[in-house]
């Protein structure tokens, strides 16, 4: 048995996420369609995380475990011929047995990016969320320093019976502003779900002016966080091993 490992990167913008939904267009249920044309074998992948529709990965990272050895070339060629546009494999590799992409990465990064501006540009409008109001940056800088260390996150995500663990150790939160772009980068060890877009959208809202510092400390004591970011402004960036 060989358990092969794969660095993939999509666009979310036609995805209903990640995990495989009934008569739905999942990462996962394309990606496992094109291995078993491959492969000539129904195969299971297991992904490093969920992803909402809508949701972009530069950097994705994924395993499957077969009963064929074929050159790691190969496979990265043939997979690159089957799937569409919208995603394909930068690396091919192979990892020990007990390798898991769900539980043996260290870290992954996201980044969230909002465009306060009129202007539309298409080159970018499908991976930013464009919101016509100027932000705040350096309040949502200071207030993005709250959400670093380890916290209950209950009041930002949405907990289902794979999830009960609530407390997530968040390494890196910040706040940067780059050619207009505004650019909030999150980065942990897990998320929980919705977790990071509703961080985002606590910042956003707050660089509006619509909350303050005293609201965040709330969210993370429990109060219920009801803003949530739009998805196409999320991508996952890298994930560490």
């Amino acid at each position: 048995m060989f358990n092969y490992c794969l660095l993939l990167s999509f666009l979310g913008s036609n995805f209903h996420g990640w995990q495989i939904q009934p008569n739905l267009r999942t990462v996962q249920g394309v990606l496992e369609d094109a291995l078993s044309l491959v492969f000539k074998e129904e195969l299971r992948v297991i992904g490093c995380c969920r992803t909402d529709a809508g949701v972009h990965a530069k950097e994705y990272i994924a395993n499957f475990k077969a009963s064929r050895c074929l050159p790691l070339p190969n496979l990265l060629k043939a997979l690159n011929s089957i799937l569409p546009e919208d995603m394909g494999v930068k690396k091919v590799w192979l990892e020990s047995l007990d390798f898991s992409s769900r539980y043996s990465v260290k870290g992954k990064l996201y980044i969230y990016r909002v465009f306060p501006s009129h202007i539309r540009d298409p080159f970018i409008e499908p991976f930013l969320w464009r919101i016509p109001y100027s932000l705040n940056v350096d309040a949502m800088s200071r207030a993005s320093e709250l959400f670093l260390g380890t916290h209950d996150f209950s009041a930002f995500a949405k907990l289902d019976e794979e999830e009960k663990n609530p407390f997530v150790d968040i390494e890196e939160c910040s706040v940067e502003k780059k050619d207009g772009i505004i650019e909030i980068r999150i980065k942990a060890k897990r998320f929980l779900r919705y977790m990071v877009r509703r961080i985002a959208g606590c910042l956003i809202y707050l660089g509006m002016g619509k909350l303050n510092t005293d609201d965040v400390r709330e969210f993370l004591s429990g109060r219920r966080c009801p803003y949530t970011a739009k998805a196409k402004g999320l991508t996952l960036e890298r994930v560490f091993l």
